[in-house]
């Protein structure tokens, strides 16, 4: 009688303990309140290769789903959103293509955008010289420099001397002569200092009181940063020593498939005169010897 008795007590106990997991596993399922499992995000991922420079196009990408905290940046869900920008980080194949890889902003270190051999060099711009702020990283520039030169000439009592024996004196009306230059070509942009254009930007849409669009707007310097070599550093120091100096640099945009070097003279008013006709007034000529 006993043992029949604590039979039936070990299957009630059994049975409740069954009953139990049932009504959680009841409770926990999808269709009762219970947690969902986690919802898969559409991103891109490279099919081959993406080296830096590469235009990102659909058919190097195509989609995937991973879990939310697997996605790497700004996810982008469709091939449409690529449509042939340049990437500004390389990609191996297999890695997701984030917003960041087409747009810059990566967060991380400038390093990253960088190609073996090449230093990211900063220049200044205005609202004029740097295209009124069209550029972007991503695009390809030349760069033009423009500087106004000393003319010089052996003083007098020196002119019969040999060429190290010389002294020079400026020549009067000639201590400011412009030249132009372009000095470097074909440089990838890396970064341009958008937290100036959207302050410009939210200035402009909400002018502080008495300030008019314009006025809030135009506020700008911005900076560049190019991809260049050592030497090229040298040259966009040289040109512009002074950090406050802005307008000696400007920038030109190119297609970023152009890679060809285009071989310029430079321009001064004497290659105006003879090279391109440039009118020079009467009294000029009048003044001047020979002519």
């Amino acid at each position: 009688m006993k043992r029949s008795n604590r039979l039936v007590i070990f299957v009630g106990v059994l049975l409740a303990i069954l009953a139990f997991v049932g009504i959680v596993l009841l409770l926990n399922s999808p269709g009762n309140g219970g947690p969902s499992p986690t919802a898969k995000v559409n991103v891109l991922v490279a099919k081959v290769d993406i080296a830096i420079g590469d235009p990102v196009t659909p058919d190097k990408v195509e989609v995937q789903q991973v879990d939310p905290t697997a996605v790497t940046g700004t996810a982008m869900g469709a091939p449409s959103q690529v449509a042939g920008q340049p990437a500004l980080l390389a990609v191996p194949k297999g890695s997701q293509v984030s917003k960041e890889v087409i747009t810059g902003g990566t967060g991380g270190s400038i390093s990253q955008l960088l190609k073996p051999g090449e230093k990211a060099i900063a220049i200044q711009v205005d609202r004029v010289t740097g295209l009124d702020f069209l550029v972007k990283a991503g695009d390809h520039v030349d760069i033009v420099l423009t500087e106004k030169i000393t003319v010089l000439q052996p003083t007098q009592d020196t002119v019969s001397k040999p060429a190290g024996q010389q002294r020079f004196e400026t020549v009067q009306g000639l201590d400011a002569v412009r030249t132009v230059k372009t000095i470097l070509q074909n440089k990838r942009v890396l970064y341009v200092s958008q937290s100036r254009q959207a302050q410009a930007a939210a200035a402009a849409a909400s002018p502080a009181p008495g300030q008019t669009q314009a006025q809030a707007a135009a506020i700008e310097k911005v900076i560049i940063v190019i991809a260049g070599t050592d030497q090229d550093a040298e040259v966009i120091k040289f040109a512009q020593n002074d950090v406050t100096e802005v307008g000696a640099l400007t920038a030109v945009i190119r297609n970023t498939q152009d890679s060809a070097t285009e071989k310029t003279t430079g321009i001064t008013i004497d290659r105006l005169v003879t090279q391109y006709g440039l009118a020079i007034p009467n009294i000029v000529k009048s003044l001047t010897p020979g002519r």
